[in-house]
C-alpha cells in the first residue's frame, strides 16, 4: 500500500495522483481551476523532489533553453509581450520535469497512467456530443430552421466559423488539437482494454468513447484534425502490430469520415475549397520566414510577430495573424534558430529514446498499448503544430507537457515492467 506520509508538505504520492486526476477531469471546463491545482501539485513536486528534477532540467537542457527566452525577452522589440508569452514555456518545463520524476515513484506508475488518460477520454464525451449538435445547429439546414430561435442566440451570436464546432474551446482548432490529443490516448486504451481480459468486457464502452472523439474531430471542420486522425492509426497500427484490428477499424472510420467529407464537406467547404484556402499557411510561413534574418539569434521577441507583420502582406483582406500557424517557424522568427534547434532536438530525443526502449524491449501487451497510447497523443499535437498553433490554449499545452513528462519516464518505467513478463 501507498504510505500516506511524504516529505512534501505531508502530501502522499497517492494525494499526488489523485490531484492530477481531478485536475484532468475538471480541465476542459474549470481550466482555471485546474491549472491552480496543477501548479499545487509542482509547488508539492518542487518541495519534494528537488534534487532531480533540478538535475533533469539541467542535464537536458531545459534551463539553457529558458535561459535564451529570457535574454530573448530583455532583447525583444516588444518586452512585455514576450514577458507574456514566456509564461507559455518556461513554467511548463517545471511541469514537465515534475511528472517524470513524480511518475516512477508511484506505487503502480502504469495503472496511474491508465487512470489519467481514461479521465482524459471520459471527460470529453459530453464537449463531443455537444459538437455534434452545434455541428447540426450551424449547418445550413439547421440554421435555416432554428436561427431565429430566442434561445439558441447565444450560440448563433458568438463567431461565425461556418459550419464547424467549437464546442467549449472557443475556437474549432483548439478543439481539434484537444480531440487529436485524445483520440491517440484512446487507441491506446482501446488496445489496453482488449489485450486484457478482466478489462475486455467494457471495451465497447472506451472503443465507443474514442470513436466519439473522432466524430468532434470530423464536427471542427479541421482539415488538418482529420490528417492527423489518419495518420495516429497508421502510426499506432504500425507501433502495435499485434492490434492489427484497431488499425483496420480506424481505418474504415476515417473511410467513413472521408466519405461524409465528400458528401457534406469539411466546416461547411467543399472538398476543392478546403484545400484551396491550405496555400494560405503557405503565405503566413513566408511573412514569419522573412523575418528569420533579420535577427537569427535571438529573435524579434515571442509573441512579436502579430506587431510586427504588415497586413498588406496578407492575401486574405481583414483577417488578424495571432501567430505564424507553425510552431518551429514560430520559434525560428521570434525566440531565434538556436532555440528552435536546441528545442526540436531535446524533444526529438526524448521520444525517440523513449520508442525505442517501447518497441526494443520486451513489455507486456497491455503497456505497450498503454505507453503507445501516450506517444500517439503527443505524435497528434506535434503533428498539429505544423500548421496551427493551439498551444496558447491552456488546456492544450498542459496535456503536450504532461504526456511529453509521462514519455520521458517510459525508459524507467521499462526495467520494472519487464520483470512483471518475465
Amino acid at each position: 500500500m501507498e504510505s500516506t506520509k511524504g516529505n512534501g508538505f505531508g502530501v502522499s504520492r497517492l494525494t499526488l495522483e489523485r490531484l492530477i486526476l481531478v485536475s484532468l477531469v475538471a480541465l476542459p471546463y474549470l481550466v482555471y481551476g485546474a491549472i491552480a491545482t496543477l501548479g499545487s501539485f509542482l509547488i508539492v513536486s518542487l518541495y519534494r523532489w528537488p534534487r532531480q528534477i533540478g538535475r533533469l532540467l539541467y542535464t537536458q537542457g531545459w534551463v539553457w533553453l529558458a535561459l535564451a527566452l529570457v535574454v530573448g525577452v530583455v532583447l525583444s522589440t516588444a518586452p512585455g509581450e514576450s514577458a507574456l508569452q514566456v509564461l507559455n514555456f518556461i513554467p511548463f518545463f517545471g511541469f514537465y520535469a515534475a511528472i517524470a520524476v513524480a511518475i516512477p515513484s508511484f506505487s503502480q506508475p502504469l495503472k496511474t497512467l491508465h487512470h489519467w488518460g481514461l479521465a482524459l477520454l471520459v471527460a470529453t464525451i459530453p464537449i463531443n456530443l455537444a459538437a455534434v449538435a452545434e455541428f447540426y445547429l450551424r449547418s445550413p439546414g439547421g440554421l435555416s430552421r432554428w436561427g431565429s430561435a430566442p434561445w439558441l442566440q447565444w450560440l448563433y451570436l458568438q463567431t461565425n466559423y461556418g459550419a464547424r464546432a467549437s464546442s467549449i474551446f472557443g475556437h474549432p482548432n483548439a478543439f481539434a488539437n484537444y480531440m487529436v490529443i485524445v483520440f491517440g490516448l484512446g487507441l491506446g486504451l482501446c488496445a489496453y482494454y482488449l489485450s486484457r481480459p478482466d478489462l475486455r468486457r467494457k471495451s465497447a464502452w472506451i472503443c465507443g468513447a474514442t470513436a466519439l472523439t473522432l466524430v468532434g474531430i470530423f464536427c471542427s471542420g479541421s482539415r488538418n484534425g482529420l490528417l492527423i486522425a489518419g495518420l495516429q492509426v497508421l502510426l499506432f497500427g504500425g507501433l502495435l502490430r499485434p492490434y492489427r484490428y484497431i488499425f483496420w477499424a480506424g481505418l474504415g472510420a476515417i473511410a467513413l469520415l472521408v466519405g461524409s467529407a465528400l458528401i457534406w464537406g469539411i466546416g461547411g467547404r467543399t472538398l476543392p475549397e478546403a484545400f484551396a484556402t491550405a496555400t494560405l499557411r503557405l503565405n503566413v510561413w513566408q511573412l514569419a520566414l522573412e523575418m528569420i534574418p533579420q535577427r537569427p539569434w535571438f529573435g524579434t521577441g515571442l509573441g512579436t510577430f502579430k506587431l510586427l507583420y504588415d497586413p498588406a502582406d496578407f492575401p486574405v483582406a481583414g483577417d488578424f495573424l495571432p501567430h505564424a500557424h507553425n510552431l518551429w517557424i514560430m520559434l525560428a522568427a521570434e525566440a531565434g534558430v538556436p532555440v528552435a534547434l536546441g528545442f526540436t532536438g531535446l524533444v526529438g530525443w526524448i521520444l525517440g529514446r523513449s520508442t525505442y526502449t517501447l518497441v526494443a524491449a520486451p513489455v507486456p501487451a497491455d503497456a505497450m498499448a498503454l505507453l503507445g497510447g501516450y506517444l500517439a497523443g503527443f505524435g497528434g499535437t506535434t503533428a498539429f503544430a505544423i500548421f496551427d498553433l493551439a498551444f496558447y490554449d491552456g488546456r492544450i499545452n498542459i496535456l503536450g507537457w504532461l504526456l511529453l513528462g509521462s514519455i520521458q519516464a517510459i525508459p524507467f518505467l521499462a526495467p520494472g515492467l519487464r520483470s512483471k513478463s518475465a
